[in-house]
């Protein structure tokens, strides 16, 4: 009950109403507009690193990556909504206040008691029961954004470590295939000078050109693809597409007998697998935030119940106390379909869950064996390539001698064209799978310059 307010006659709608403003007002924010940016802020600026190293690439990636900086603002919304999700509720205030203007006049010595008011002040108890789940259920959700965002960094590293070995292999190819084609120029331009004094055939000038076409269409496919990962690494860096990077050679992941791609790692990793990686941790405190929302559902369904006191004077200068309380009545709904609800959400948290566990497991087997399976190939690839680049110059010394028919030439240089174009899709292959492996798992370094620590 509100204790008994003994109001001056004179104090007036204004005061009061004043007081109460500034009161609540105390702790208000102020507006500031934020407008939209009017063109994009992408830079051209790649500082001073030549060439720039993977890990150099996955830092720049880490701090200017717009998708990023995008999650990093929604992460700020999940902090805001955890505390706003703390504060107690606000009771509610009331204040009328009543004239006469009919039949009394103001000259009239009991005119400020024919004045009248009221002043009410009510409390909602059930949010203040609900509180603590309300918050914690918040805090859940904020620490899945952090988690969520954590996992996102981790596969922003990934991808920028995933662009740059594209975007340098695909250097080397297009390196390769020039280095090639200019061989076979020169071959097509002195087999084209000797044709008309009959010292070759027809056969070997068109076996020329037509190595030469194939070539072409290999050059240009192998532009493309470095068209393409420099576009997107440069989307990914925040750079303008008209910025140069210069990428060096990530050579060739190597399977060590412990590290990173040891097959007993496997197995701890995956043990360990829910503790390390970001989205299954995100999944999980989702998955509490959610148990909170069922707890809060099965507490919303006992009676609601609003206590609320006032005082007021009426125009006959009678005062007045009372004290109300109001209650919910359980009868159609009862919190019934809302309990219904969050159970049915927390069993698809699980299955998601679930999943995402069963998945990883898979893929991280999968792709142990494809490693296994790439660095073989590349190792007897690389046992053959010696002989191979030996046997080059000299059938290109016997076919412009007319030793080598054009067939027999063809098929040695075409032979090691292959042997160097495989090798470089082999090492990209092996090194998406290990990058992948190592997101995977968990196994990788988490980001050193990652931004989410600071608001843990």
């Amino acid at each position: 009950m509100i204790p008994k307010l003994h109001l001056p006659a004179r104090l007036g709608r204004t005061a009061i109403l004043a007081g109460l403003v500034a009161a609540g007002g105390s702790g208000c924010s102020i507006y500031h507009p934020l407008p939209l940016p009017n063109r994009a802020e992408l830079t051209s600026n790649v500082g001073d690193q030549t060439p720039w190293t993977m890990d150099a690439v996955a830092g720049r990636a880490l701090r200017a990556s717009p998708d990023l900086l995008a999650i990093r603002a929604r992460y700020h919304v999940a902090e805001a909504q955890a505390y706003a999700a703390g504060l107690l509720p606000d009771p509610q205030a009331s204040l009328s206040t009543d004239r006469p203007t009919d039949k009394v006049s103001s000259s009239d010595p009991r005119y400020p008691e024919y004045r009248a008011y009221g002043l009410s002040l009510s409390l909602d108890l059930q949010s203040f029961l609900l509180h603590g789940s309300t918050a914690k259920a918040a805090s859940y959700a904020r620490d899945q954004a952090r988690l969520d965002l954590l996992w996102q960094e981790w596969q922003t590293v990934a991808q920028s470590r995933s662009l740059y070995v594209h975007g340098a292999l695909a250097q080397q190819r297009l390196k390769l295939l020039d280095q090639a084609g200019s061989l076979l120029t020169r071959l097509q331009r002195s087999a084209l000078a000797t044709l008309q004094s009959r010292d070759i055939n027809l056969e070997q000038a068109s076996a020329d050109l037509a190595l030469l076409n194939d070539l072409q269409t290999q050059r240009g496919a192998a532009a493309r693809e470095l068209l393409q990962a420099r576009s997107e690494l440069h989307a990914l860096l925040g750079l303008q597409p008209d910025a140069y990077l210069e990428l060096g050679d990530p050579g060739t992941p190597t399977r060590p007998e412990t590290g990173l791609l040891d097959r007993a790692l496997l197995d701890r990793a995956i043990i360990s697998l829910p503790q390390r990686r970001p989205d299954l941790a995100a999944l999980r405190a989702g998955y509490d935030s959610q148990e909170l929302q069922l707890r809060k559902a099965v507490l919303a369904q006992f009676p609601n119940i609003s206590v609320s006191g006032s005082r007021a004077r009426d125009t006959s200068n009678v005062h007045t106390s009372s004290l109300g309380v109001s209650l919910s009545i359980p009868l159609f709904d009862g919190g019934r379909g809302a309990i219904a609800v969050e159970k049915a959400t927390r069993a698809q948290l699980r299955a998601e869950y679930l999943a995402r566990l069963d998945q990883s497991v898979a893929d991280g087997t999968r792709l142990d064996r494809e490693i296994d399976a790439l660095s073989s190939q590349l190792a007897d690839l690389a046992g053959r390539l010696p002989d191979l680049d030996a046997n080059q110059p000299r059938a290109e010394a016997a076919y412009l001698s007319g030793a080598l028919a054009p067939s027999a030439y063809v098929a040695v240089f075409g032979t090691w064209l292959s042997a160097h174009t495989t090798q470089l899709d082999l090492t990209q292959a092996l090194w998406d799978d290990t990058i992948a492996y190592a997101t995977l798992l968990g196994t990788q370094v988490e980001p050193a310059q990652s931004q989410v620590r600071a608001h843990e």
